[in-house]
């Protein structure tokens, strides 16, 4: 029996596609490293998202994404947060002075506000986004005070009065120890007049009565308890006005830094949300006049 020939598969070659794929992706992790070992932290932006470069350095909106190249350094953020951060932070200490930055881990730059005692950590720098990442309650706290500053308020002024009303209720309780001696006295000496006069057969106008000076006397003994707990309590409340007053005097030195630096808070928020532009554009420019 003679035998049928199988057909055979033919595939056409993708080897050209394929070295060009190849050659794009060598190209492009070649031009990240002579980017780093020529301190060209202009072109490591451009290169590591080049849609948000043309967007916020070159207000072009019509551009393609490189993330599938860009994926490619994705284990390396790392090592390029902290390369790309040496220079952010020194362009940050002339346009936010008031900040500063401790890299926790590599690449990792927790965010502190101020150089004074007890300075509030506020958030991260992300070097790669060039962006604060501000923590939310620090944040919130210092733009309500802000808000509060406008009409001649500190942000604990309402808690620190309630508290000290507090305290000058607790005091009361002790100042009044006399007067609840001297009540005790008369309402002990009622009550003994009253059951002698009652006798076993006493009326129920008598048993009332001494029902009522009984439940007087159990008053008098619980704010006698309340007030040898007084001085601790307003010694807690002491420490707690403290408190309040140490973080409003932290957030009056964090507002004058604004001030001082960019006139507004207004202005404050406009610089931290344009932060990538200016910087990023700071270095085209500088690319631009012969620099790196």
């Amino acid at each position: 029996m003679e035998s049928t020939p199988y057909i055979q598969t033919d595939l056409p070659s993708n080897q050209s596609v394929l070295q060009q794929k190849l050659q794009t992706k060598l190209d492009y992790l070649t031009s990240i490293q002579s980017a780093v070992v020529a301190g060209d932290d202009r072109q490591i932006y451009e290169l590591l998202d080049s849609q948000k470069y043309d967007l916020k350095v070159r207000q072009k909106s019509e551009t393609e994404t490189n993330r599938p190249l860009a994926v490619l350094v994705d284990d390396m953020k790392d090592e390029l947060s902290h390369h790309l951060g040496q220079k952010l932070i020194n362009y940050l200490s002339e346009t936010f002075p008031f900040f500063y930055y401790e890299e926790t881990q590599l690449g990792v730059f927790q965010l502190y506000f101020g150089n004074w005692w007890d300075r509030r950590h506020f958030g991260i720098l992300d070097p790669l986004a060039v962006k604060f990442i501000f923590n939310d309650d620090e944040y919130e706290k210092l733009e309500k005070a802000v808000e509060l500053s406008a009409h001649g308020q500190r942000y604990n002024s309402q808690v620190i009065e309630d508290t000290t009303r507090a305290n000058e209720t607790l005091q009361k309780v002790v100042d009044e120890q006399n007067q609840r001696d001297a009540e005790r006295t008369q309402l002990l000496a009622q009550l003994s007049s009253s059951e002698e006069r009652g006798g076993l057969f006493g009326n129920r106008g008598q048993s009332e009565q001494r029902e009522v000076l009984k439940e007087r006397l159990k008053q008098l003994d619980s704010a006698d308890a309340k007030a040898q707990k007084v001085p601790a309590l307003i010694a807690e409340n002491n420490t707690q006005i403290l408190n309040y007053s140490k973080e409003d005097t932290i957030l009056i030195y964090e507002q004058r830094a604004i001030t001082d630096t960019f006139g507004t808070f207004d202005e404050f928020q406009q610089a931290v949300g344009s932060l990538y532009e200016n910087y990023v554009g700071s270095l085209a420019a500088a690319a631009e006049e012969g620099g790196v």
